[in-house]
């Protein structure tokens, strides 16, 4: 996990929000490998290990099965993906959920100083300099409004990963889902069509 995204992160209990504490026992460079995050108001402790915070498990491995998993081949184009989010400058975050993380080498190829957030990325997608992992159950734990921009794969398309997209995403930044069939909450759709619904922030 990149060493500054710790600012941004949050405890998926249910309180008031507040900034995790981290504490690393392994780095190299700018990146955690090992260590452990903590909430400071319920005191709850999640651990990181191979460079993955684990806020909770995936949901979809817990059914035995990531069949649903759009693999390198069947994704949209990168190129499409990183035109479609309309960021135009380095900086920030972008989160991708489930499958689109497999996509994160080839979106840090189109602008250097982004970095890429992958939520419960399939087991293949490892972290790196470009792309920091974390697990959770039911929620995105980042912060609301902190991401410019979110991506959310066909196999999480539904709730709560819809509207948790929206919710950390800033004002006037972009939802896409890979899948037409969606809506969104607080999100203006832009376009529909060849798999893809894109929304931006109200």
């Amino acid at each position: 996990m990149f060493i500054e995204l710790a600012e941004f992160l949050r405890c998926p209990t249910k309180h008031e929000p507040a900034f995790c504490v981290i504490a690393p026992a392994e780095m190299k460079d700018c990146r955690v490998l090992s260590g452990a995050v903590g909430c400071p108001i319920c005191e709850e402790e999640y651990p990181i290990a191979d460079g993955v915070v684990r806020f909770g498990t995936d949901p979809l491995l817990g059914q035995g099965s990531r069949s649903d998993d759009l693999t390198v081949e069947e994704m949209p184009s990168a190129r499409s993906i990183w035109s479609l989010l309309a960021l135009g400058s380095p900086g920030g975050y972008v989160v991708l959920v489930g499958s689109p993380a497999r996509l994160a080498e080839a979106l840090a190829d189109e602008m250097d100083g982004i970095h890429y957030v992958g939520i419960n990325a399939p087991p293949d997608v490892h972290s790196s300099a470009e792309l920091s992992l974390l697990t959770a159950t039911a929620s995105i734990p980042l912060r609301s409004g902190i991401c410019r921009g979110t991506v959310v794969g066909r196999e999480y398309a539904e709730e709560p990963w819809l509207n948790e997209g929206a919710r950390v995403a800033l004002k006037g930044s972009r939802l896409v889902v890979v899948r037409e069939d969606v809506e969104v909450a607080n999100m203006n759709c832009r376009a529909v069509g060849r798999g893809l619904w894109v929304g931006d922030k109200t």
